[in-house]
C-alpha cells in the first residue's frame, strides 16, 4: 500500500506541476504572438453572455487553430495566435452563430480587438409557435447507442431496466436481469464513474425519471476500464446547466401498490452550481412457476414443484454536490450520495418427490415449503474532481478521487411442512457483508497538429470485501448456529493508458493501449475449510477505432478491443453456503479470469432526419467461466451451483437499426439482430458444446399531437431462444403502450402506461446433462399499469420568450 500511495502521489504532484507551469507561462509578460479579444453580449438586452464559445479557424483550409470562452462579463482574450489570416465563429446555446471574416495577425498588427459582438436568439426559437426538434428515443453514434428515457413513455415511473427493455443490443428478463448481446457481465457507470453497486442490481435501483440518457458502449476505447466483456452501460443523471433556479419533481403509482417519487433542484450562478436530488421507490411483482427435475443415479429421482412467487424492492437515495468555476479554465466538482435498499422475495412451494426403482415408485413425499429472502443494505459514495483547461483549445488535465462503501444484511429462511410423516423444520441463513472501493486517477489531453489528440492517464483501484455467513436451525424456539464462514477479499489494480487519435480528411483513427497490474488476496477463516489464496497478473488491452466519412452522407467505423471479466468475490469462496434444503451455492477458488476479443464494423446512412445503421460484430471469449449445476457427491437430492472455467465461446452477428419519421406526427424506430452463437466446452463438469442461430426484433411507434400536447407510444419486442453450456432458454416477447399529456405550458406532464398487454413475458428453460434434467417455467401477473406525474420548475435568467424556455437544451430535459 505504501508503494502504491507513493506512485499515486507522484502522479498527482506531476499534474499540479504541469498546472503551475502553464499558469506561469501565461501570466505576466504578453506572449510574442497574436492576440484576439472582444465582448459577447445579447443583441436584445445588451447583457453579457458567459461561456460563449469562440473558435478561431485558419482561412486557408478551415482547420481549427485555437479558441476560448467568454467570462462572466462576456469578455474573451485569446493569446498565442500565429501570424496569418483567420475567421472566427462565436456561438452559445439558443443563439444563432456569428461569424467574423478576414482577421489578419501580422508583425505590425499583433493584437486585434473585435469590440462588442452581439448575438441574436436563434431564429427557430422566435415567434409564438415553438419548433420542436424531436430527439429519437435511441440515437446511434458510431461507437455507442444513446437512449433518452424522456422519449420512452413506457418507461415512465420505472427504472433503468425498463428504459433498456426495448433497446438494441440489450436483453432483459422478468426478474430485471440485463445482458448485452447475451452477456450478463458488463460495467455500470454513473456519469462516467463506477457505480457502488454493479450489474443488473445497480440498474434496478435507478429511477427512469432521474436519467437524462443511457449510453451503451459495446466496444470501448482504452480510456475506459476493460472490465465487463459485454461492454459498458453509462447512466447519465439529470443535472441542470442553465443559470437560475430549476427543479424537477415526479411521482408515480402502479400495480401491486408500486409507488415512487424523485426530485432534483439546481441553483446556478455565474461561478457556482449547486444541485440536490433524491428518490424513493417501492416496487413489487407477483407470479407463478412450475418445475420438474430428474436425477439419474442407480435409480431415478423425480421432483415436481408448483410455486407462488413474489418479489419486492424498496430503495431510496439522496445525492448532491456543487461545481465551483474558479475561472473560465478551472472547475472543481464535489458530489456524493447516500442510499438505502431493502429487498424481499419469497416463494410458497408445493413439492412432490419420489424414486423410481426397477419401474416401481417408492419413497413418495408431499410437502410444503415457505421460503423468504430479505436484504437490508446501505451505501454511500463521494467524489472530488478538478479540471483545468489550458490556453489551447482541447488541452486539459483532470484529477479524480472516489470512494464508496456498501453493506448488506441478508436473511434467508425456509420452513418445511411434511404431510407424511407429519413434521416441521425451520432453517435460515444469516449473512453480513460489506465492501469498499477506492479509486484515484489522472487524465491528460494534449491536442496535436490540426486534428490530432494524445490522451494518457493513470488509475489506482482498491476493493475490500468482508463476509460473515451463518447457517442456523430453529430448535426449541431458539436459532442454533450449525456452520459459519468468515471471508475477506482484497483486490488492487493499477493501470495506465494512452491513446492517439487523428483525422486526415475524411479518415480518422484512434490507437489505444491499456496495461493493468492486478494483485488479489483471499482469506477464509473456518474450522473445517481454512483457505488463503494470492493471485497476481499483468494484462495488456489494445484498442483500435477507425472511421471514414463516405459519400452520400454515409459514415463507416471499424473497431477492435480486448476486455476482461474478473471473478467476483463470492465466485471464489469455496465454502458451501445453503440456499435451501435442496440447493447449495459454492464458489471456486481456482476460477480464472476470462478474456474477450471483439471486433465491430458499423455503417450509417442519414436521410435528412431519418437514418439507418448496420453493424457486424464478432466476439471470442477464451477461458470462459459460467455458472453450472452439479449433483452433491453424497446426496443426489441436493444440487450444487458453482462457477467453472468451461472452455470458450464465439458470437458472429449483425444488427440493423433505423429511425423513420413517417409523418410530422409519427416516428417509428425499428431494430433487429441475428447472430450465431457457439460454446466450445472442455467436456468437464457436466458441460457440453452447444450452438444456435438466434434473433431478436424491436419496434417503437411514437405519435405526437402538438396542439393538444398529447403523445402516444406503442412498442414491443420478440426474442429467440438462447443457450448455455448446460441447456436452453426459450424466447419471449412483450407489447406495451403509453399515453402522455402535457399541461400548463409543459410544466406539468401526466403519463399512463400499460406493460405486457398480452401476458407473454415469461421465462422457460431446460437444463440437460448426463446426470440430471431440469425444466422450469415462470410467469408474472400481467398486464401491469402505472401512472406518473412530473412538474418542472424553471427560473431561467435569460428567458425572454416562452418558446426559448421550451426548446433550449432539448425541451423535455430539465
Amino acid at each position: 500500500m505504501f508503494k502504491h500511495s507513493i506512485v499515486l502521489l507522484a502522479m498527482l504532484l506531476l499534474s499540479l506541476t504541469l498546472l503551475s507551469q502553464e499558469r506561469g507561462q501565461h501570466s505576466g509578460n504578453m506572449p510574442a504572438e497574436g492576440i484576439i479579444s472582444g465582448y459577447v453580449i445579447d443583441a436584445k438586452t445588451n447583457h453579457a453572455i458567459e461561456y460563449a464559445n469562440v473558435t478561431v479557424y485558419a482561412q486557408r483550409d478551415s482547420s481549427i487553430v485555437t479558441g476560448g470562452i467568454s467570462n462572466k462579463k462576456g469578455y474573451f482574450y485569446i493569446t498565442e495566435v500565429k501570424y496569418g489570416k483567420y475567421y472566427i465563429d462565436i456561438d452559445f446555446i439558443g443563439y444563432g452563430k456569428y461569424r467574423i471574416d478576414n482577421i489578419t495577425i501580422k508583425p505590425d498588427k499583433k493584437e486585434v480587438g473585435l469590440g462588442q459582438i452581439k448575438l441574436d436568439l436563434a431564429a427557430e426559437l422566435l415567434g409564438e409557435v415553438a419548433i420542436e426538434a424531436e430527439t429519437p428515443r435511441v440515437e446511434y453514434k458510431l461507437d455507442r447507442k444513446i437512449v433518452t428515457p424522456d422519449k420512452d413513455l413506457n418507461a415512465a415511473g420505472g427504472t433503468a431496466v425498463d428504459v433498456l427493455e426495448n433497446t438494441p443490443s440489450v436483453q432483459t428478463d422478468i426478474d430485471g436481469n440485463v445482458s448485452i448481446r447475451g452477456s450478463s457481465n458488463f460495467l455500470v457507470l454513473i456519469d462516467g464513474r463506477p457505480s457502488p453497486i454493479q450489474g443488473s442490481e445497480a440498474l434496478q435501483q435507478i429511477p427512469a425519471g432521474t436519467i437524462q440518457s443511457i449510453e451503451i458502449i459495446t466496444n470501448p476505447g482504452a480510456k475506459y476500464d476493460p472490465d465487463g466483456v459485454g461492454g459498458i452501460i453509462n447512466v447519465i443523471l439529470k443535472k441542470e446547466k442553465r443559470q437560475g433556479i430549476n427543479g424537477l419533481f415526479s411521482a408515480s403509482y402502479g400495480s401491486f401498490n408500486t409507488l415512487g417519487g424523485d426530485f432534483l433542484v439546481n441553483i446556478r450562478t455565474s461561478d457556482f452550481n449547486f444541485f440536490v436530488g433524491g428518490d424513493y421507490n417501492q416496487r413489487r411483482n407477483e407470479g407463478t412457476s412450475v418445475s420438474e427435475q430428474r436425477t439419474y443415479s442407480s435409480d431415478t429421482l423425480f421432483v415436481f414443484t408448483e410455486s407462488e412467487r413474489e418479489r419486492g424492492r424498496t430503495n431510496g437515495r439522496i445525492r448532491g454536490g456543487f461545481d465551483y468555476y474558479i475561472s473560465p479554465k478551472d472547475v472543481v466538482t464535489l458530489s456524493g450520495s447516500l442510499g438505502l435498499n431493502k429487498m424481499l422475495s419469497g416463494t410458497d412451494d408445493d413439492f412432490t418427490s419420489y424414486w423410481i426403482r426397477d419401474g416401481i415408485e417408492s419413497n413418495r413425499l408431499d410437502y410444503f415449503n415457505e421460503n423468504r429472502f430479505n436484504t437490508n443494505g446501505m451505501f454511500y459514495s463521494g467524489d472530488l474532481n478538478y479540471q483545468h483547461k489550458f490556453m489551447k483549445q482541447g488541452h486539459e488535465i483532470s484529477t479524480y478521487l472516489y470512494f464508496d462503501n456498501d453493506s448488506d444484511t441478508e436473511t434467508n429462511r425456509y420452513d418445511q411442512y411434511f404431510e407424511n410423516p407429519d413434521s416441521t423444520g425451520s432453517y435460515r441463513t444469516y449473512e453480513v457483508s460489506s465492501g469498499q472501493n477506492l479509486r484515484a486517477q489522472v487524465d491528460y489531453i494534449l491536442p496535436l497538429w490540426d486534428k490530432g489528440k494524445f490522451e494518457a492517464g493513470y488509475q489506482y483501484r482498491q476493493k475490500w470485501t468482508n463476509n460473515d455467513y451463518k447457517y442456523e436451525s430453529l430448535i426449541s424456539d431458539d436459532w442454533q448456529p450449525s456452520i459459519n464462514n468468515l471471508y475477506s477479499f482484497d483486490q488492487n489494480i493499477q493501470s495506465g493508458y494512452a491513446t492517439f487519435s487523428h483525422e486526415i480528411g475524411k479518415f480518422g483513427y484512434m490507437l489505444g493501449v491499456r496495461s493493468e497490474y492486478t494483485y488479489r488476496i483471499i482469506h477464509q477463516s473456518n474450522t473445517s475449510i481454512p483457505f488463503d489464496s494470492v493471485y497476481k497478473s499483468f494484462d495488456v488491452f489494445p484498442t483500435l477505432h477507425i472511421s471514414y466519412q463516405m459519400p452520400w452522407d454515409m459514415q463507416a467505423m471499424a473497431s477492435y478491443g480486448r476486455r476482461i471479466n474478473r471473478p467476483r468475490g463470492f465466485f471464489l469462496d469455496p465454502f458451501p453456503e445453503v440456499v435451501d434444503a435442496y440447493n447449495i451455492r459454492q464458489g471456486n477458488p481456482m476460477l480464472e479470469p476470462e478474456y474477450t476479443d471483439a471486433a465491430e464494423l458499423n455503417f450509417q446512412k442519414r436521410f435528412k432526419s431519418n437514418f439507418v445503421s448496420f453493424e457486424l460484430y464478432y466476439k471470442h471469449t477464451s477461458n470462459k467461466f459460467d455458472r453450472i449445476k452439479k449433483l452433491h457427491p453424497d446426496n443426489p437430492e441436493i444440487m450444487i451451483s458453482t462457477w467453472e472455467n468451461i472452455g470458450e465461446d464465439m458470437s458472429l452477428g449483425s444488427e440493423i437499426m433505423g429511425n423513420v419519421n413517417i409523418t410530422k406526427w409519427w416516428n417509428m424506430n425499428l431494430s433487429g439482430d441475428f447472430y450465431y452463437y457457439e460454446i466450445i466446452a472442455d467436456g468437464n463438469n457436466n458441460t457440453r458444446s452447444n450452438s444456435t442461430f438466434t434473433w431478436g426484433s424491436r419496434i417503437n411507434n411514437s405519435f405526437k399531437i402538438k396542439k393538444s400536447g398529447t403523445s402516444f407510444q406503442l412498442s414491443g419486442f420478440l426474442r429467440g431462444n438462447s443457450i448455455s453450456s448446460q441447456g436452453t432458454t426459450k424466447g419471449m416477447g412483450m407489447v406495451s403502450a403509453a399515453v402522455r399529456q402535457d399541461l400548463l405550458d409543459r410544466k406539468l406532464t401526466i403519463t399512463f402506461n400499460v406493460r405486457d398487454i398480452f401476458r407473454t413475458m415469461g421465462h422457460e428453460s431446460i437444463t440437460d446433462t448426463d446426470f440430471f434434467y431440469a425444466f422450469s417455467s415462470m410467469t408474472r401477473k400481467s398486464p401491469t399499469f402505472s401512472i406518473s406525474v412530473t412538474y418542472r420548475l424553471n427560473d431561467y435568467n435569460r428567458r425572454k420568450d416562452k418558446s426559448v424556455e421550451r426548446d433550449l437544451e432539448g425541451g423535455d430535459e430539465m
